[in-house]
């Protein structure tokens, strides 16, 4: 049925006539419709057509025009179209907590990010300190030093002077003896060391480790001054270096890494001697040497240097600005 758009006016036999071809052209379209239609649909139609007949007929009766209103709009697509508008404002809300959601991911990514790196570095000042705590607690250790090595030919000095006083002959032989078996000369200096080369070396590692090191710093002197082309005298001088370095000897332990170092040797030790002369050397103000050096670290030792040796090794680069290996 079309709907009537606009209001117009029937006279009675029009409208009776009109009527009739409605209802005769619905009563033909019907059955032919009616497969195709629910039944609700149908039962909507008759209940519109009783309707237009009611009107139709009042009007033949009364002779008054008959005014036909446009139909309003169907609740149905009403329902659909404000359901429609419900999704859309629904996917807006969606989309603006998307990107909100996207925009916390992203920050929480960067904040991840700052707070790893600050986790390497606070890693490296952590090594720095204990490194630092390790040599200022050898620095205040206390341990009894080793007696010196003229204790006993000085008790022998002391024994009763009767016996040498009545034969002085007998006395002279006795101190040759003496000398020769302590290769000391009595009440003198020591005209050869007392020990072999590895019990002297040995001495010197044990007084370091003590955190005696003036003692050691001595210990490895007379070492180097007796034995200075043994094959032990670079690892020697490291540790000579090591000693003064502590005792914040800076000048004198950067020349003993530096005459260790002769030649890069690929020893344990060779990587952190690099680094520990360089550390001398920026100690010394004297910072375009300690980036040549610590340079020198990274193309000889790097890839096989201990990880608290890289951590300095970085450290130093940052702390005097060397360039970017």
């Amino acid at each position: 049925m079309r709907r009537i758009s606009g209001a117009r006016s029937l006279g009675g036999a029009g409208l009776a006539c009109a009527a009739a071809l409605a209802f005769c052209g619905l009563t033909v379209a019907l059955p032919a419709a009616a497969q195709s239609v629910d039944q609700t649909r149908i039962d909507r139609l008759e209940k519109q057509l009783r309707e237009l007949r009611s009107i139709v007929f009042q009007g033949r009766d009364t002779g008054q025009p008959v005014i036909v209103k446009p139909e309003g709009p169907d609740p149905a697509v009403t329902a659909v179209q404000q359901r429609m508008d419900d999704l859309d404002q629904s996917i807006r809300r969606l989309s603006g907590q998307i990107e909100v959601a996207s925009h916390d991911a992203d920050q929480n990514r960067r904040n991840a990010q700052e707070a790893h790196d600050s986790v390497i570095e606070l890693r490296a000042q952590l090594q720095s300190i204990s490194d630092r705590l390790g040599r200022l607690e050898g620095q205040t250790t206390t341990v009894a030093p080793p007696p010196p090595p003229q204790a006993q030919p000085q008790a022998a000095a002391e024994t009763p002077p009767e016996r040498p006083a009545r034969n002085p002959r007998g006395a002279a032989e006795a101190t040759a003896r003496a000398q020769a078996e302590s290769n000391t000369v009595l009440g003198g200096p020591p005209t050869a060391p007392a020990v072999t080369e590895t019990g002297s070396f040995k001495n010197a590692v044990a007084l370091q480790d003590q955190g005696d090191y003036a003692g050691a710093s001595q210990a490895w002197q007379d070492y180097l001054a007796h034995y200075g082309a043994a094959p032990k005298a670079r690892e020697a001088r490291y540790r000579l270096g090591e000693a003064l370095y502590i005792q914040s000897d800076y000048g004198q332990a950067a020349r003993a890494y530096a005459e260790a170092l002769k030649g890069w040797p690929k020893t344990a030790w060779a990587p952190d001697a690099t680094v520990k002369l360089s550390l001398a050397l920026a100690q010394l103000g004297r910072r375009d040497e300690a980036c040549s050096v610590v340079g020198e670290f990274d193309t000889r030792y790097a890839p096989t240097a201990p990880a608290a040796v890289k951590v300095r090794a970085r450290t130093l680069r940052a702390k005097a600005a060397c360039a970017a290996a």
